[in-house]
């Protein structure tokens, strides 16, 4: 089975879990996948904001960083000039 093409976000949550957060969310959402005990991955294509509020839906719980963004609560565009 060839690998699906997209971002991977690793969570502390089970797949299940993982799936009523992100019922309604979209934001590029391709697959989940369990990724062991009480860990999940989230196969997405997000970019920019909407990267940004992916993230956001699950707080702290996400396991791994944004690598290429430190702004990671930055949900909304409002600048701070």
């Amino acid at each position: 089975m060839p690998d699906i093409k997209g971002f991977r976000l690793y969570v502390k949550l089970g797949a299940a879990q993982t799936r009523k957060r992100l019922r309604g969310v979209g934001y590029g959402v391709r697959k989940v996948e369990t990724a062991g005990k009480g860990r999940a991955c989230v196969i997405h294509t997000a970019t920019g904001n909407h990267r940004r509020a992916l993230y956001a839906v699950f707080g702290d719980l996400v396991d791994s960083p944004l690598e290429d963004d430190d702004e990671a609560g930055k949900v909304s565009g409002v600048r701070d000039d």
